[in-house]
């Protein structure tokens, strides 16, 4: 069967998707999707370490988990990259569209991609980093992120986005039955804002974060917790950003991988219990 899904990027970093408009022919051979990647400025794409080309970028690609890094071309400000785990499903889109600044707090980056579900209704899901931040549908107070909207009217709304001391993003969609649209946003920070300090985001912890080993190194394969917005890493007692908060850990804090899913490593954050963390803000090191 033919499915027609497509994504329609607006100006000024708001983003449409548009259920029509871009076809996909069902194959008989390995399952595809399409990757549409937009990033200012232009950036190199690699998949899961694959060199794709350049940004603006839209090609089929197999379906599946991957990891997503753009490095942006030279200019005359350094830009940071940014890096991050994405999912492709067969015969639908995922769109990135990443506004690279000088670090990777001062960067913004979405991604959505469709989902197909058992339901005949349409739905909604929204993660952002940090987590914790305000979700307005159409105009009203839906909830905190991450969110889930499981009775949404199909058709055109706005999800906006706001969290104290970031930019303010909005997404603009387009809803169809029997799909939902998956929303992740990494916000920026706002102008002016400075990047949260380990000592203050401590304070107000609950849990406490968790030390790791930072002057020596345990047994390999061990992940080194980088820099995050918040000064922290949250530890989840699953691999998902709807999971418990089960502790936090600092970067710079170095801990053993026991295990890995898509974008997640599992590690010991105390003498006896283990948590997931977020790829994303961790080096893997063997």
């Amino acid at each position: 069967m033919k499915q027609k899904l497509g994504f329609l990027l607006a100006l000024g970093g708001i983003f449409l998707v548009v259920v029509g408009g871009l076809k996909f022919l069902g194959s008989r051979g390995a399952k595809q999707g399409v990757l549409k990647v937009n990033s200012t400025p232009t950036a190199s794409i690699f998949l899961s370490n694959k060199h794709l080309g350049q940004t603006p970028y839209e090609e089929k690609v197999d379906a599946g988990d991957f990891s997503l890094k753009l490095v942006p071309e030279s200019t005359v400000t350094p830009i940071a990259s940014w890096e991050g785990s994405i999912k492709i499903a067969p015969n639908l889109l995922t769109f990135v569209n990443a506004n690279l600044s000088e670090s990777e707090f001062t960067s913004a980056v979405d991604i959505l991609w469709l989902e197909k579900i058992s339901s005949k209704g349409s739905e909604i899901a929204i993660t952002t980093n940090p987590d914790g931040a305000t979700v307005a549908l159409d105009g009203e107070m839906k909830g905190i992120t991450p969110l889930s909207l499981t009775t949404v009217s199909p058709g055109e709304h706005t999800v906006t986005i706001t969290s104290p001391g970031f930019a303010t993003r909005t997404v603009k969609l387009k809803t169809t039955a029997g799909y939902k649209v998956n929303v992740i946003v990494k916000l920026a920070l706002s102008p002016g804002s400075e990047q949260p300090k380990e000592a203050s985001a401590a304070a107000i912890a609950t849990p406490t974060p968790t030390k790791g080993t930072t002057s020596t190194n345990p047994p390999k394969p061990y992940a080194v917790i980088k820099d995050t917005p918040t000064g922290f890493l949250r530890v989840r007692l699953e691999p998902s950003t709807s999971s418990t908060e089960a502790a936090r850990v600092n970067p710079g804090d170095k801990f053993t991988i026991f295990d890995e899913k898509s974008g997640w490593f599992q590690i010991k954050y105390d003498a006896t219990n283990k948590g997931w963390i977020s790829a994303q803000y961790a080096e893997k090191v063997e």
